[in-house]
């Protein structure tokens, strides 16, 4: 089943940068990241597609929003940088000459990922009992800035990102892959979504956790999600 997350664009693309629709020329920004956050919390909000053939709230496709806070305003808000530390960082990146109308304007990590994981405590096939991650089935969405900054402000596309009509910086991959990138500059707003179903039908309570190089570890468990499976 291919991932499809157009229904994603709500938070990241809501902030990824300043426009509006009055002719009158925006003000520019020297900083092409305008703010930087330290996370404390994370939280998991559920969507995706019903099964209309069971009586019970039975997902056929499920996606996991993972994000600091419930409230969006909050998302923006909370845990950011003061101004001395975003100096620090606007140097330590090489993001102070950007001088762009088009910035990004929503908050980003600034230490390097170690992980994102995901594991069920339902067997999801026979090659990932319960308890084993789930990061070669399950895809990620998600906002990268990385080479954007180390390129000098390159905003050159990937063929994704044509083919998707996505902004650069924006990235659909295995979770697998996601770690062995392990990015720095992202926003966290990780949509998250297994590539197909459990071999059966089943009850699971996902757990995603993710952790940077200075050992902060965050972790959410689901509520327990009813998924239908290939074989039902």
């Amino acid at each position: 089943m291919k991932l499809r997350l157009f229904m994603y664009l709500g938070l990241l693309c809501g902030g990824l940068y300043s426009c509006n629709d009055d002719p009158t020329p925006l003000p520019t920004s020297k900083n092409f990241i305008t703010k930087y956050q330290n996370p404390v919390s994370i939280c998991a909000i559920v969507s995706g597609s019903l099964e209309t053939s069971v009586p019970t709230e039975t997902y056929n496709v499920v996606s996991l929003q993972i994000r600091p806070y419930e409230n969006t305003e909050d998302c923006f808000t909370k845990d950011l940088v003061d101004e001395a530390q975003f100096e620090v960082l606007a140097a330590q990146f090489k993001d102070t000459d950007f001088n762009g109308a088009y910035y990004l304007n929503i908050p980003v990590m600034y230490v390097q990922t170690e992980s994102l994981n995901i594991v069920s405590d339902n067997d999801y096939d026979a090659a990932h009992p319960a308890g084993i991650p789930l990061n070669d089935l399950c895809n990620v969405f998600y906002l990268c800035v990385d080479d954007i900054l180390a390129n000098s402000y390159r905003f050159t596309l990937t063929a994704q990102q044509k083919e998707n009509k996505w902004s650069a910086g924006y990235f659909e991959k295995s979770i697998t892959e996601f770690n062995r990138e392990k990015p720095t500059l992202v926003a966290f707003d990780f949509r998250i979504q297994p590539i197909f179903r459990p071999a059966v039908p089943g009850t699971h309570r996902f757990t995603v956790t993710y952790k940077n190089i200075d050992g902060k570890e965050l972790s959410v468990t689901t509520e327990p999600l009813n998924l239908a499976g290939r074989a039902g």
